[in-house]
C-alpha cells in the first residue's frame, strides 16, 4: 500500500546509511518535551495493541505515522522531508484518527450514540465529572472496572473503521529503505 510521511531530514539520512529507520525515545522527548511521557506511554499502549494483530520487530515501541493514498495529503514543512513509502501488507495497520483522539484526551470511545448516552449516565452515576479522571486521575484506582473499559473502548483503534474516510490513517513501527519510491 502506498503511504506518505513528513519526517526530519536524519530519517531520509538513517535510511539510506542503515538501510531501516526505527522511532527511539530520545526522538519523542525531544519533540514533546514537557508531555512526552503522555505521548510515550499512549504509543507504547497502541504497540501492545497493534502486537495482537501484527507482527512488530521486538526492538520498536513506537511507531511511525502515515497518510494512507487517497486521503488528505500531509501539509508540507520547511524543516522535514517528504516519504512517499510502498509498505507491504503486514508491516502497517490502518487506524481510526478519531478514536486516537480519544485516547489522547484519556476518553471512552463509544461504539455509538447510546453507548455514548449509557457511559455519561454511569459516569454521572457515580459522580465522576471529569471523565478523563478514570485515567490520569485517581477515580480509576476507586472504579477499576470504568477504568478497564475505557482502556478496552481504546483497543477499536485498528479495528473501528472510520465514519469519515479522512480520519484514517496507517501506523507502522520501522520504515526500510526498500519500500521508498
Amino acid at each position: 500500500m502506498i503511504f506518505y510521511t513528513r519526517q526530519a531530514p536524519q530519517v531520509l539520512e538513517e535510511l539510506r546509511t542503515n538501510g531501516r529507520y526505527v522511532v527511539k525515545e530520545d526522538y519523542i522527548r525531544a519533540k514533546y518535551t514537557t508531555i512526552t511521557e503522555h505521548y510515550a506511554s499512549l504509543y507504547r499502549r497502541l504497540t501492545l495493541y497493534a502486537r495482537r494483530l501484527i507482527d512488530i520487530p521486538a526492538d520498536t515501541l513506537y511507531p511511525v505515522w502515515l497518510s494512507p493514498e487517497g486521503t488528505d495529503p500531509i501539509p508540507p514543512s520547511d524543516d522535514e522531508v517528504f516519504l512517499r513509502l510502498d509498505i507491504p501488507e503486514g508491516h502497517y495497520l490502518l487506524a481510526d484518527d478519531e478514536v486516537w483522539g480519544y485516547m489522547i484526551n484519556h476518553m471512552y470511545f463509544p461504539s455509538g450514540k447510546e453507548d455514548e448516552l449509557r457511559h455519561e449516565e454511569e459516569l454521572a452515576r457515580y459522580g465522576i465529572s471529569s471523565p478523563s479522571s478514570l485515567i490520569n486521575g485517581p477515580a480509576g484506582n476507586f472504579y477499576p472496572l470504568l477504568k478497564q473499559k475505557v482502556l478496552k473502548s481504546w483497543e477499536k483503534v485498528f479495528t473501528e473503521k472510520p465514519a469519515d474516510p479522512r480520519n484514517l490513517v496507517g501506523l507502522c513501527w520501522e520504515l526500510r529503505s526498500e519500500w521508498l519510491i
